[in-house]
């Protein structure tokens, strides 16, 4: 017979709204003013204690609980909504003088000269529309044509720095009862590194820039997926306010109220007396963009008074309170001269545009990426095209496409090529990607990027190993195969000496970095061997939840798609590649010539020796990380889920899944005081109780 749901009291009540409130007061503070005061395993403390509370009590959950970031089944679709007060464009203005005669229009229709103007970074992100009612989010949408977006509320939740209640209260002024805030969701540099840097370590196809991956990680039908993206968002006006009293009379007001609610705003934004003053800020921005940690591509001008812009209205589809100052271009037109493939160490073949070289940003650019086939396709781009080329920040030049007008001749389709530019074996076209794969295992190209990738910083961090050695070490058959590495010194330095520009003191500084390599632990070791969909994180999860390389090896299928974060497709590609001959001959080279083949472990011989122990539910004694950070003192392996291999699950309130994991398997369940005892017993006493 089924347990009779417990009764919500006031009393369990009230410790759920307080356990809310400080969580909305510390996600404040850590994602919108970037001044955290607590460390973030207390913070993951408290998230654990709600998330275990509702577990219990599933009447406690609200759709503005910080719990419900991320839940519910991925959509089938997006729902049109119609924006009640359009998302208007802007008019563009490029250099001071438009600037300027933007400014003397709308002085002449409201007869004066004297406002004041607001200034902010134009991020290039994706404008969307956030509704709250009563102070919560009940509505987010894209822009999509104005008058119409899509409903992406679900997705929105995910973005940490939208607050899903506001924080009213802080504002000083009248709340409306229903209001739009409008803004712009954005992907930051430092993020758009980490995503590709990801893809790239797992073999998959490069994004194309940050405001395109920010556009397609909003438009995901998971919201899961867009969570892992990263997304941060900018406010930057108040769309409309239901109530007799708005919550501002002009924008710079309107930006404080704002900021106060608990929303982030753009702290670059400025509000100037003088149409000087104003024009001096925009065109400062062209050499300080490079300074932000996000990609802008202008500034927004903006007439501050309310009253002002009613009085402006709009023409068209843009009002003529605002405008947008262009800053110069990252881009250039130029000739495209060829289009060349490289091969990455996956046997990815990715074409690439070499280029008339012309100077973007200061930059002489003479390739740039063509991402895959089919994008050169899409795009029908060909050799000897008049092609548009983008480069922005330290993002790698692209070709945005050809110039059609000027193309007047017949030009040749590009195909991607029936052999390896390399090593000439035939490739094969992946069914399941836009990627067309070398499947020779011992094509030089494969080998040197390989070779690369293992000795980066990233991987086994053999500092002095770049691109240019690792291809001319595999050109002149020093290496063969990835464990070669490792009988490079000193059984070869005559041979290497006898090269142009190695000398002994770069091979003393080589022989020390690779036998440092060696003490790498496994995490490390797994993120170098280039196993497909294999990056830092999975590497770490893998490591961290199996120890050894041999424990690793003897997991089946399902044991790997069973940890946190691995999954079906992750598991089968480790999987396959830990019982592929070829592999398993390297793993065993790689062992044979000293590299680690354990993972980090601080106690060998501890109590917890050989043990795989699973902290789950909410703690009191210690915190969930300190608890997981004793494991592995004390010689275990902490898991991320309840396996055939877990020894102990070690279970605080909650933990309900874990729970019944562990009792399906048989694994024994310990609670804090059970596990104390079990270390006590083992020699080993616990700190005191906080």
């Amino acid at each position: 017979m089924a347990a009779k749901p417990r009764r919500v009291t006031a009393a369990i009540r009230s410790q759920a709204e307080d356990l809310r409130a400080r969580i909305r007061h510390h996600d404040h503070r850590y994602h919108v003013l970037n001044q955290p005061e607590i460390a973030d395993a207390e913070y993951d403390r408290l998230f654990r204690a709600l998330v275990d509370l509702e577990a219990e009590f599933p009447a406690l959950v609200t759709p503005d609980s910080p719990t419900q970031r991320v839940s519910g089944e991925p959509s089938e679709g997006f729902e049109s909504v119609e924006h009640r007060q359009p998302m208007l464009s802007l008019s563009n203005v490029f250099d001071g003088d438009e600037l300027r005669a933007w400014h003397e229009r709308i002085s002449r229709l409201i007869d004066t000269t004297d406002f004041a103007l607001v200034c902010e970074p134009k991020i290039d992100g994706l404008a969307i529309a956030l509704t709250y009612e009563q102070g919560r989010l009940v509505r987010g949408a894209t822009r999509g044509d104005g008058l119409r977006g899509d409903d992406i509320t679900p997705n929105l939740r995910t973005v940490r720095s939208i607050p899903l209640r506001l924080r009213l209260d802080e504002t000083g002024a009248p709340a409306p009862p229903l209001l739009e805030v409008r803004g712009e969701v954005y992907l930051s540099r430092v993020e758009f590194d980490r995503l590709n840097g990801e893809r790239a370590a797992a073999g998959e196809q490069l994004y194309m820039n940050p405001r395109n991956t920010a556009a397609g990680s909003l438009r995901q039908l998971d919201p899961s997926v867009t969570a892992s993206r990263g997304l941060d968002f900018f406010a930057y006006q108040v769309g409309w306010a239901d109530g007799s009293a708005a919550p501002a009379a002009s924008q710079w007001e309107a930006l404080a109220w704002v900021a106060a609610a608990g929303l982030p705003t753009n702290s670059h934004a400025e509000r100037f007396d003088s149409l000087d003053e104003a024009a001096g800020f925009c065109a400062s921005w062209a050499d300080r963009r490079s300074e932000l940690p996000y990609e802008i591509d202008g500034v927004v001008v903006k007439v501050d008074d309310f009253s002002l812009q009613r009085q402006l209205g709009t023409v068209g589809r843009d009002p003529r309170w605002a405008t947008a100052y262009k800053l110069p271009s990252e881009q250039a037109v130029t000739r495209l001269e060829r289009i060349d493939v490289s091969v990455g160490r996956t046997g990815v073949l990715t074409p690439f545009a070499v280029l008339d070289p012309v100077v973007i940003g200061g930059v002489l650019v003479g390739m740039a990426t063509l991402h895959n086939e089919d994008q050169v396709r899409e795009k029908d781009i060909r050799k000897g095209d008049d092609v548009i080329v983008q480069r922005a920040g330290d993002v790698i030049p692209q070709v945005i496409g050809p110039i059609l007008s000027r193309r007047t001749t017949d030009l040749e389709e590009f195909s991607m090529p029936k052999s390896c530019p390399r090593c000439e074996e035939p490739v094969e076209r992946d069914p399941a990607e836009a990627a067309t794969r070398c499947i020779n295992p011992d094509c030089p190209a494969q080998l040197a990027k390989l070779v690369q990738h293992y000795a980066s910083r990233g991987g086994m961090d053999i500092e002095g190993f770049g691109e240019q050695l690792s291809e001319r070490l595999v050109k002149e058959k020093f290496i063969k195969s990835l464990p070669d590495l490792y009988r490079l010194l000193p059984r070869r330095r005559k041979a290497l000496l006898a090269l142009e520009g190695i000398g002994d003191l770069l091979l003393d500084k080589l022989e020390k970095e690779i036998n440092d390599s060696k003490e790498r632990p496994l995490r490390r070791l797994l993120a170098a061997l280039g196993i497909r969909h294999v990056g830092g994180e999975t590497a770490e999860a893998l490591a961290t939840h199996f120890g050894s390389m041999k424990a690793l090896q003897e997991a089946s299928r399902e044991e790997l798609a069973e940890i946190d974060g691995i999954g079906s497709v992750v598991a089968e590609s480790v999987y396959g590649y830990l019982h592929d001959r070829r592999h398993d001959r390297y793993i065993k080279r790689l062992a044979a010539a000293g590299v680690r083949m354990e993972d980090e472990r601080a106690a060998i011989g501890g109590p917890l020796d050989g043990e795989v122990v699973v902290v789950t539910g909410a703690l009191t004694r210690w915190s969930r990380n300190e608890a997981e950070a004793l494991v592995k003192q004390l010689g275990g392996r902490v898991g991320g889920s309840v396996t055939k291999n877990t020894t102990y699950l070690v279970a605080g309130d909650g933990g309900g899944q874990k729970r019944d994991r562990s009792e399906a398997l048989g694994t024994p369940v310990l609670d804090e005081e059970g596990f104390a005892a079990l270390l006590e017993e083992r020699g080993w006493t616990p700190p005191p109780v906080r």
